[in-house]
């Protein structure tokens, strides 16, 4: 029988052999559910700073930079524009570049530039933050026009919802990751039980690396929320959820090794 809610397994995740006892022996599933609901609850204060910030953002900086930008057509997959070009729209703020805009086939390159962005007759080129170029090309665009307006819309969609997209598209991603961790150390805890000199299933060692990086997970929210610096941060994380795997599995291997012992000393009965 339970004796552990999984409202209590975050708090008790980090420091209760029984808790762990408890998933191993009495809890059924992978646990991914709990999972999940754990990374969308951790999220939340994340998603809702960066919304602010992002909002914030928008509104301040925004407003001097869309009546710059001209009118974009594209057309069969040409890019055409009536300004003079090579063009360029600058931050106010700084004086840098941002982007380019050339459809004459005089810049094709962001190499020797400032600019993050350029946009070419036939393409959209953009500086990611490694500094790595990629682009976009425009031979499947049949037709869009690209203007201030729909700028401004764009904007303010993501003014009012970029909280939630941000929530979603993490939430999913770093779901997909965490399981992938989970099969990762769930192996991990097959070796650990071997040491432990006891059997203990797939399942039941998915269950149990779930809370391990219970604790882990929580710290990374608040070391990311605190916006703290932490070297090799990857490492400790790492060092944390093995020690409580193994927590975990070697207070559910005395339990099963109690059992089995009680079971080996009963008189047999002829």
């Amino acid at each position: 029988m339970k004796r552990y809610t999984i409202f209590q397994a975050p708090i008790m995740a980090f420091f209760s052999p029984s808790f762990y006892r408890d998933v191993g022996l009495n809890w059924k599933g992978t646990g991914f559910t709990y999972l999940f609901l754990l990374l969308a609850i951790c999220w939340v204060p994340g998603s809702i700073l960066f919304h602010l910030h992002f909002a914030n953002l928008i509104e301040t900086k925004t407003p001097a930079i869309i009546p710059q930008i001209p009118q974009i057509k594209i057309i069969n997959g040409e890019a055409s524009v009536e300004v003079i070009q090579p063009f360029k729209i600058i931050n106010p703020e700084s004086g840098t570049v941002l982007a380019l805009i050339d459809t004459t086939g005089k810049t094709v390159s962001l190499e020797g530039t400032e600019a993050r962005v350029l946009l070419t007759r036939t393409e959209l080129r953009y500086r990611k933050n490694d500094g790595t170029t990629t682009g976009f090309d425009f031979k499947w665009v049949e037709e869009f026009t690209l203007d201030q307006q729909r700028v401004s819309g764009w904007l303010r969609v993501l003014r009012d919802y970029g909280g939630v997209f941000a929530f979603v598209f993490k939430l999913i991603a770093s779901f997909a990751f965490r399981i992938v961790q989970l099969l990762i150390y769930a192996a991990i805890g097959l070796l650990f039980a071997k040491w432990c000199k006891t059997s203990q299933s797939y399942q039941t060692l998915l269950r149990l690396s779930g809370m391990a990086i219970t604790p882990v997970i929580i710290a990374n929210t608040i070391v990311k929320i605190a916006d703290i610096t932490i070297p090799l941060e990857w490492v400790l994380y790492f060092i944390a959820a093995m020690a409580y795997l193994f927590l975990g599995v070697k207070a559910v291997s005395h339990k099963k090794n109690a059992q089995d012992r009680e079971v080996d000393s009963r008189p047999v009965h002829s």
